[in-house]
Parts: C-alpha cells; sequence; structure tokens
C-alpha cells in the first residue's frame, strides 16, 4: 500500500481514493457499472463455456487428428508401449510429443475406459487451472477482480482459447507448468520455491519440447535481479530435465529418443522457412487468436511503463523469449495455431500487471478504466459472434452426426483399418497402422523401404476400409497429403486401389476397388 505522501497529489490535497475493485472514484457510477459489465460478460462465458463441455465431453467436438494422436499414443502405452517403433513390419510409430502428457493420458484412459472423454476432460482441467491461475497472479499484481476475471475469460474467446480447452491435445498443460513456474520465481523467493519451480519448468518440458520460454525469461530476470538464485535455478532445471528424461528413456527403451528427438526437425525447411515465420504468425494469429491484437497498443504501454519505472518485467520478459521460439517454431510446417494459447496467456499477465499498477497510481488511474473497456468489447464480441454459432451447433442433429465418438459404429471390429485419424481404429480398440500420419512422411524419406512395403501392402488389398479426413478426389487439396499426411507414394497407391464409397461422421470410407491391379 502507499503511504499518504505517496498518494498526495501535485497541489498538496490527496489523490482520488480507488475503489474496492481498483477504479477510481467510488462515488463515480461509470467504473461500477464497468466493473458489473466486465463481471457478467466474463459469467456469461465461462457459463457458456461450461455449457459446451458438458454438452461435448462425449463426442468429437474440437477433436483433430492431431487429438487423435494423442489418443493413440495414449493407447499403446496401455498396451505395453510407451512410443512404439518406427516401423515393426505392421505398423508404423513415430511421433515429436514428449512423454508426459502420454502416461497422464494414458493413466486417465484406464479410470474412464473411453480414451475420447479422459482426453476431453484432462483438456477441461488444464484449462480451467491455467485461468484460476491467471486470475490469482493478476490479483497478485493488484489487479481490480473484475479485471482479472475478464482476462481469464478473454482467454476463451478465441478460436484457440475454445479448441485448446475442449481438444484432447493437453494443449494448456505445458502453459500451466510454464506460468507457474515463472509466479513461484517471481513472487516467492526462498530457495524451495526457486527449486520448485525449476521443477515445474522442467515438467513443462516433458510436456512439450518447445516449452522453453518460461526457463529463458527466468534465467534473463534472475541474471539481473538476483544471480544467487539464478544459479540454483540452473543447477536445478538441468537435473530435473536429465533426472526426468532418463527415467522416461528407459521406460521407452531409448525409443524416446528415437522419436522425439529423431524426429523434432520432420517439418523443418531451410532458411526461407525461417523468414516466412512472421507471415505465418500473422496468418495464425489473426482469426485465431482475435483478442490478443487488440491489446498489443496496451502491450506496448506497459513495455513502455516498465522501462519507465525502471522495473524488470518478468512477465514482458516471459511474453519476448515466447515470441522468439515461436518465430523459431513457425519454421516448421507442422506448427499452428495451438501454440498461440502461450500468447493469449502471456497477453493477459502483461497487461493486467500495466492495469494493476495504473489503478494504484492516481495519476494514471484512468488507464486501468481503459484497459477494462477494452477487455469488455473483446470479451463481448467474442460472446456473441464466437460462441453464437457454436451454441447453435449443439441442437443441429446434421452436425453432431459429423462429431459422433464412434464413427465406424457398427462396424466389425476385426476388419483390417487403414485410417489417417487414428483415434478410428481406436474407437475399436484397434492398433493403428500408422500411430502418426504426418511423421510418416519424415520416415518415408529416412526409410524408403518402410513404406514401400505399406504401398504394395495397399496394392494387395490388405486393408478392408481406408478412412480418411481429406477426400483423395479433390485436386485443390493434393497438398494435404504431399506435406501433412501419408505421404505423395501412399495417396497414389490408394488412388489406384481403392475407390470412395461414401462420407459419414465426418470420414471419407474407401473401399477396395473391384478393377484395380493387385
Amino acid at each position: 500500500m502507499k503511504s499518504a505522501e505517496e498518494r498526495r497529489g501535485s497541489d498538496g490535497t490527496m489523490a482520488e481514493p480507488a475503489s474496492a475493485d481498483g477504479f477510481p472514484a467510488p462515488d463515480a457510477r461509470g467504473p461500477r457499472l464497468l466493473s458489473i459489465a466486465l463481471i457478467l460478460t466474463s459469467v456469461a462465458i465461462f457459463g457458456v463455456w461450461g455449457w459446451l463441455a458438458a454438452a461435448h465431453v462425449d463426442d468429437r467436438y474440437r477433436i483433430d487428428q492431431v487429438s487423435g494422436v494423442h489418443m493413440a499414443l495414449a493407447w499403446n502405452v496401455n498396451h505395453g508401449q510407451l512410443y512404439p517403433p518406427l516401423y515393426d513390419g505392421s505398423s508404423y510409430g513415430g511421433t515429436r510429443y514428449m512423454p508426459l502428457p502420454i502416461v497422464i493420458d494414458a493413466a486417465a484412459a484406464r479410470l474412464t475406459d473411453d480414451y475420447l472423454v479422459s482426453g476431453k476432460l484432462l483438456s477441461y482441467a488444464y484449462a480451467a487451472g491455467l485461468l484460476v491461475l491467471v486470475v490469482v497472479i493478476l490479483r497478485t499484481m493488484r489487479c481490480p477482480w473484475s479485471l482479472a476475471v475478464g482476462f481469464a475469460a478473454m482467454v476463451l474467446v478465441t478460436e484457440t482459447g475454445l479448441a485448446a480447452s475442449m481438444d484432447a491435445r493437453s494443449d494448456a498443460l505445458p502453459v500451466l507448468l510454464q506460468v507457474a513456474a515463472v509466479a513461484l520465481i517471481r513472487y516467492r523467493r526462498r530457495p524451495v520455491a526457486t527449486v520448485a519451480s525449476a521443477g515445474l519448468a522442467a515438467l513443462a518440458f516433458v510436456a512439450k519440447l518447445t516449452a522453453v520460454w518460461a526457463p529463458i525469461a527466468v534465467v534473463v530476470w534472475l541474471l539481473v535481479e538476483d544471480r544467487k538464485r539464478l544459479i540454483r535455478f540452473i543447477a536445478a532445471y538441468v537435473g530435473f530435465v536429465c533426472g526426468l528424461l532418463a527415467v522416461f528413456a528407459l521406460a521407452s527403451q531409448g525409443r524416446l529418443f528415437e522419436n522425439v528427438f529423431g524426429l523434432a526437425g520432420a517439418g523443418l525447411g531451410g532458411a526461407g522457412s525461417l523468414l516466412r515465420s512472421p507471415y505465418r504468425f500473422f496468418h495464425e494469429a489473426i482469426p485465431q487468436a482475435m483478442a490478443a491484437w487488440a491489446l498489443v497498443p496496451l502491450v506496448v504501454a506497459a513495455v513502455w511503463w516498465s522501462v519507465r519505472r525502471r522495473r524488470l518485467s518478468i512477465w514482458c520478459l516471459g511474453l519476448a523469449s515466447y515470441t522468439v521460439v515461436l518465430m523459431v517454431m513457425l519454421a516448421d510446417r507442422g506448427v499452428g495455431w495451438n501454440q498461440l494459447i502461450d500468447l493469449l496467456v502471456l497477453v493477459a499477465l502483461v497487461v493486467g500487471e500495466l492495469a494493476g499498477e495504473a489503478a494504484e497510481d492516481a495519476g494514471v488511474r484512468p488507464l486501468a478504466a481503459f484497459v477494462a473497456v477494452t477487455v469488455l468489447w473483446v470479451n463481448a464480441t467474442g460472446l456473441a459472434f464466437l460462441y453464437g454459432p457454436e451454441i447453435k451447433k449443439v441442437r443441429d442433429p446434421a452436425y453432431l452426426a459429423t462429431v459422433s465418438a464412434r464413427p465406424l459404429d457398427g462396424a466389425d471390429a476385426t476388419r483390417r483399418i487403414l485410417a489417417e485419424d487414428p483415434y478410428v481404429p481406436v474407437s475399436l480398440d484397434q492398433r493403428p497402422v500408422v500411430v502418426d500420419p504426418f511423421m510418416l512422411i519424415t520416415i518415408g524419406e529416412r526409410d524408403p523401404a518402410a513404406v514401400r512395403d505399406l504401398v504394395m501392402r495397399i496394392r494387395a488389398h490388405e486393408f478392408d476400409l481406408v478412412v480418411l479426413r481429406v477426400s483423395l478426389e479433390d485436386p485443390s487439396m493434393a497438398w494435404w497429403f504431399h506435406e501433412e499426411a501419408f505421404g505423395a507414394d501412399v495417396a497414389d497407391a490408394l488412388r489406384e486401389n481403392y475407390v470412395e464409397t461414401g462420407w459419414d461422421a465426418g470420414y471419407y470410407e474407401y473401399r477396395p476397388a473391384p478393377d484395380s491391379n493387385t
């Protein structure tokens, strides 16, 4: 709290007191109405999100083939393999997803006996934990209650936030761990907090290979603020990371390194890809994370405020380090919208810190109200234009049929199925032939004989049914099979030997062509 002298204005009179919510002038109706509007809008967002979560807990709403990969990896864990071999003569492994979410998914699926439901429930829990943590941190930074809750709701009124909180990809888990790690360093100075922060950052790394913006920000901040704690943090972080990797390497019989680190650069191009990263950032962020763009001027103001006060904001450092890491990640063609959940959370924390300090300073207190108006506008428009159509889908039987939890309902589980989305065979309790179709392209480049075997099996009509998310007959989507799924050789073999027999539950179905060469 500020002293009486600090609260005096330049003319010696007392500065205007803040309201209980942090906004100026307790007798001003405007700020009170603004706070009420923020809270009501946020409650509406959380309520609609919760309703959608309950309505779609057991279907494939916001589930894509990447979620299917996570479920297939968890299925393999429960059948004795953490990371299946890249090729074992009949099926293809290969993925660069880190092990922590996989083993958590596998454990949860044992409890629910359903990989889809357990994956969704975990995503709900990660998202809820992350948003609660954001509110707690913002309140620690003296951000008004209504605005702190509004910032948390803002994350959910974007395509990225909605998808990351509803899919089965554990996108929010590494963000939650990293934010918690940074918060511990910033607000707790005891040695045990430093070690705990390093442990959380290490867990984030084994949850996601690129989850490194937090330790980078912590190292830079401690280098300036407290070098004694810096040594302790680095030593603990390196120790935790090495220990966790050793445990998972032993559990996977070394396949962790064959998969994750061996395939880490599967989607990377040359120097030109890195130069295109800014374009890809705008291309992804404008439709997927529009809320962050609305707050860009306030982010700039927050950085200026930090420089003016000669305070090194660890959240500004976090946003800066995340941006650098993101530019490198976007050089990989397999990286997309799900990386932007970090952006939304960090922008909320950076601007929330600014609002908290502004609410305590009579000279710039109207800035806090301006931030609140901006967040209210973002949340109100997001509630109307993002959630409105989603509410209608819940009542649309035609749409619900496309996200059925059992896409091959009634199918003979003994049939041999080749699926682009590995969730399809997992839903029938089958081992997927291909765990990650994106990685099959890289496996084929490194071991052409392995993919030639799959091509020969396709020509021999070994598969009774082929299930794809994209039609082989759509010329505008030919790039998909060249760059994202299976590869050109497999796609050509499918075109020559299988015919489309229907579209059901969001998938194109193909069966052996009666007149094709075998």
